[in-house]
């Protein structure tokens, strides 16, 4: 009778699933290592079995051509073997290790014919941290030890000296092709690293000015027409007092000002030499801002320092962002609300302080949302100069934008 698999029985757990727990923390480790060395893990690996493969020969063979103490062969097979692994972090060091072995061991060579000064793995651990040094190493460490290995041959039996002074040139050739095969593919990858940069800015220079011409499309126009509105709704409407007819020319004031600080913002957006600005924006607007705000009904006072006249523009339109910034937000949170705003200059640094109280009692305050970037792109642009930004809420329900940049930003 032929027998069936139990459909209910678990899946037999294979080799690989019992040895991933140990598995991956050696890969984790093999990575991490390779990473320091500048070399894939899979080429890690296999210097580690070579390395390991040279010492294991070079102890044990080492008595069948040459003489020496047994306590102290394992500490010459070290040297003259694990620079191997070492020379993927110091080339020069690593081979100077090995030829050093390898001097060592021509005096003591038991065995006439052999046909090396040194051992077998020492020769090869030489060829090894010889390429190292060509293929990684500075001009001035490749020319020592190429010219050391050479002289080091010298001290093989004579009739052997000439075929491996031979392959020393030769082995030293095909190094120094892939030194420049290996720089090549960098400059290959600079330069494609390059290219993409340069697309990228190409591909946000569009864009900037699809968003510009977006911009003088949409918003300049809907801010004209809030201008002309506002200019002519004294004259078109019946009965307007003259307190409505100083709200309605204080509203055109400020539409305009917005109006051309878009078309600013439109000249910084686009990529041609085109200039938008036609209103000063920095420290010497800060005065009228304050005094706007003063008309629009903003219950505010200031302070500022005399001194703040002198400085540069840099300073001066990264303060006076976060003011206009600050005044918006108060207007916005903390309707009626009373706003302190002081500037002072005090050790080399312009400190821009606003503090708005709580909204008046019975204002109507827009809910709280978390989709504006004011506060972050203040933040930004303090940072970008060096400075330091703070946006904490005060104890009374208010709120406290202090801005410090440094004079000496430019």
């Amino acid at each position: 009778m032929r027998r069936t698999k139990n459909p209910a029985s678990p899946p037999r757990t294979s080799r690989m699933t019992r040895l991933a727990p140990v598995v991956r923390p050696v890969q984790s480790v093999l990575a991490r290592v390779a990473a320091h060395a500048g070399v894939p893990p899979l080429v890690l690996l296999l210097v580690i079995i070579f390395t390991a493969i040279l010492f294991t020969v070079a102890w044990p063979t080492y008595f069948v051509t040459h003489s020496l103490h047994p306590a102290i062969v394992p500490l010459l097979a070290m040297m003259g073997t694990w620079p191997v692994l070492a020379s993927l972090w110091r080339p020069w060091p690593s081979w100077l290790t090995v030829a050093l072995a390898c001097l060592v061991s021509v005096p003591l060579r038991s065995e006439p014919g052999f046909m090396l000064g040194w051992p077998v793995p020492f020769h090869l651990a030489l060829a090894f941290t010889l390429a190292v040094v060509v293929v990684r190493g500075s001009r001035d460490a490749v020319a020592v030890a190429v010219v050391g290995t050479l002289a080091l041959m010298l001290f093989n039996p004579g009739e052997v000296i000439v075929g491996w002074i031979v392959g020393t040139v030769v082995w030293t050739i095909v190094c120094l092709l892939l030194r420049w095969l290996l720089a090549s593919r960098r400059d290959l990858r600079r330069e494609e690293t390059r290219t993409s940069e340069q697309s990228e800015m190409r591909v946000m220079a569009e864009e900037r000015n699809r968003l510009a011409r977006d911009l003088h499309d949409v918003v300049a126009h809907q801010m004209s027409m809030i201008v002309v509105q506002a200019q002519s709704a004294p004259y078109r409407l019946q009965g307007v007092t003259p307190a409505i007819h100083a709200e309605f020319d204080s509203l055109s004031d400020t539409a305009r000002e917005a109006l051309n600080q878009v078309r600013e913002l439109l000249g910084v957006l686009r990529s041609d030499a085109e200039s938008g600005a036609t209103t000063p924006v920095g420290t010497n607007q800060i005065g009228p801002t304050l005094q706007a705000a003063r008309r629009a009904g903003m219950d505010i006072t200031w302070t500022i320092d005399p001194a703040a006249a002198t400085l540069d523009d840099t300073t001066g339109i990264v303060l006076h962002r976060v003011l206009q910034e600050s005044l918006s937000n108060a207007s916005r949170h903390a309707p009626g609300g009373t706003v302190l705003v002081e500037l002072d200059l005090h050790d080399g640094w312009a400190t821009l302080t606003v503090d708005n109280g709580p909204a008046a009692a019975g204002a109507l305050v827009p809910p709280e949302h978390s989709g504006g970037a004011g506060i972050q792109g203040m933040s930004a642009r303090v940072r970008t100069v060096g400075g330091t930004f703070t946006a904490l809420p005060a104890a009374d329900g208010g709120f406290t934008v202090t801005a410090g940049v440094p004079l000496a930003a430019r």
